[in-house]
């Protein structure tokens, strides 16, 4: 299987970094050129008056015809519009969970005109191929000045969450944007029978973005790539 990761919050062609159909398009034929499998989204539009949801294009447009989305929150890029995480996939989705963090309710006033409230955040776990993918997305506790070593029972609870879906099947993926760079501080449990196939920055010089597989799965190639969006893209050929 040939999965990746992606998050594509921010088209940085575009005037306030705006999503359009220029970018689902750039999305699609991404997609078709490098002959993936499965793509997990972040920051995915899942509802606007502008666009269709990513998801669903992506069903209309590629050969990857099963698809779930979990709707989040507001797009702070394109107002006015939904988005949340979503998986695409060549192969059958047998089944799914909804996994929302809880929002530690967070503002952070940059200025007497900016405030930032943190978002709902939260994962898609599903079963796909003989494999559970769970994949998702972490609040950015940078922009509010903290740090998530303070909130680890938010990660805690999740995780508790992956280790009973691990208990039923040991071929485990788990992938997304968790905002920050050691997994380990994070998901220790699950770091201790998994390893982390991205070891490079993603975003700006951070590495925000992982790909983690349990030890039984083999990747036999990766490609993590520059792109329109201000994630790099991660691509994996994994076999069970």
């Amino acid at each position: 299987m040939k999965i990746a990761t992606w998050n594509i919050g921010e088209d940085e062609r575009n005037k306030d970094r705006k999503l359009n159909l220029s970018s689902y398009e750039y999305i699609v034929n991404t997609i078709k050129n490098e002959e993936i499998d499965i793509i997990c989204l972040q920051e995915a539009i899942t509802d606007s008056k502008d666009l269709p949801s990513i998801a669903k294009y992506i069903k209309e447009n590629t050969n990857l015809h099963f698809i779930v989305e979990f709707e989040l929150s507001d797009s702070h890029i394109n107002i006015g519009s939904k988005m949340g995480v979503a998986i695409c996939s060549k192969y059958e989705i047998e089944k799914y969970t909804f996994l929302k963090l809880e929002n530690p309710e967070l503002t952070y006033k940059e200025s007497e005109n900016k405030t930032y409230f943190s978002h709902d955040k939260g994962f898609i776990m599903a079963k796909i191929n003989d494999c559970i993918l769970a994949t998702g997305h972490c609040l950015p506790f940078h922009i509010f000045k903290k740090s998530p070593l303070d909130y680890l029972d938010i990660y805690e609870k999740i995780e508790k969450e992956f280790l009973e879906a691990l208990k039923e099947n040991n071929s485990f993926i788990l992938c997304g944007d968790f905002n920050y760079e050691n997994v380990s501080d994070l998901f220790p449990v699950i770091m201790q029978n998994c390893i982390d196939l991205i070891d490079c920055p993603t975003r700006k010089e951070k590495q925000l973005d992982h790909f983690i597989i349990s030890k039984n799965l083999e990747c036999t190639s990766k490609n993590i790539q520059e792109n329109i969006f201000d994630h790099k893209l991660g691509i994996f050929h994994i076999n069970s």
